[in-house]
């Protein structure tokens, strides 16, 4: 969980995980989560500014398809 820790407090200054911007490093994230719910390893709720950052990033039209 230090990583998803590491990210909440990344993501509490900013909104994106490197800065203001959507980049390769959101996308690499958002699959890296995406096999954390494949193995099952859930985003604890205390987490909020991941789980935001999460569900924005997921409502990216180039991702909801």
């Amino acid at each position: 969980m230090a990583g998803m820790e590491f990210l909440d407090g990344i993501l509490a200054d900013q909104p994106y995980v490197a800065g203001d911007e959507f980049s390769v490093a959101n996308i690499t994230a958002f699959v890296g989560l995406g096999f954390a719910d494949f193995a099952e390893i859930a985003i604890p709720e205390e987490y909020g500014h991941l789980n935001a950052w999460r569900q924005r990033v997921g409502a990216r039209p180039s991702i909801a398809h």
